[in-house]
């Protein structure tokens, strides 16, 4: 697993873990390593990432009933400091294995994972679309899908990978009449036609 980290001032900070699993995982080693990104300490104390691993070793082999598969114990791992707290502010982008997780839109980190899903879930035809203009629409497509919360701003903007701030802020600048979707193209360019059909007969 590869995580880059990129800094306003395009300094990349890239952490590689394909070297941690030892390659012998038969000999009281390692076999399996459980990676977690902690996000969620970001506004506190920074961003980590913490290693617990699965050990087998002839030992616990020993202890499974006869006939059963014995099962490797997950041990606590280890926490590293990918950036402190200090630094989150200067973070452009985080991304995984090539993929981002993170982006900062309209000065706020995004979640980009649950955006891209949400736009899956609940917005069709996005071809050529811009992120702010999906997440315009993804906002207001869960507003009318959940009448209940539309008064809650904060709410849907978290439910699009967004803060309220970044939210505000993006559907004051997204540009009238950009969200027009292919659909709507297809229907102006059929109104088109028609007419042309019209005047030549």
């Amino acid at each position: 697993m590869k995580i880059q980290i990129r800094y306003k001032n395009n300094r990349l900070d890239i952490f590689d873990t394909s070297s941690f699993t030892k390659p012998e995982p038969f000999d009281d080693a390692n076999m399996l390593t459980n990676f977690e990104v902690r996000v969620d300490e970001l506004g506190n104390t920074g961003l980590w990432l913490i290693a617990h691993h699965y050990e087998v070793s002839e030992a616990i082999a020993k202890t499974a009933d006869e006939g059963e598969t014995p099962v490797a114990r997950r041990k606590r791992g280890w926490r590293f400091l990918l950036a402190e707290s200090g630094e989150l502010p200067d973070i452009e982008s985080l991304s995984i294995d090539g993929q981002i997780m993170l982006a900062r839109i309209a000065g706020e980190l995004a979640d980009m994972v649950r955006f891209e899903q949400m736009c899956e879930l609940w917005l069709s035809q996005c071809g050529g679309q811009s992120i702010t203009q999906r997440a315009v629409r993804l906002f207001d497509a869960l507003c009318r899908a959940f009448p209940e919360l539309s008064a809650n701003d904060a709410a849907i903007a978290r439910m699009c990978g967004f803060s309220k701030q970044a939210m505000d802020e993006l559907r004051v600048r997204v540009v009238p009449g950009s969200q027009e979707t292919e659909v709507d193209e297809c229907d102006w360019l059929s109104e088109f036609f028609e007419k042309s059909d019209k005047e030549e007969a």
